[in-house]
């Protein structure tokens, strides 16, 4: 986490303790591509 440039978090709620990183990965894509979408 050092060397990365941005860091984001992701909410967990319920008996949830982590995500592996594939499933964190299609978390922020979807979110950023509905931001792209709520803009235009």
């Amino acid at each position: 986490m050092e060397k990365s440039d941005k860091k984001a978090k992701i909410p967990l709620s319920g008996k949830i303790e982590s995500l592996n990183v594939s499933v964190a990965a299609a978390i922020m894509v979807y979110e950023a591509v509905k931001q792209r979408m709520l803009s235009s």
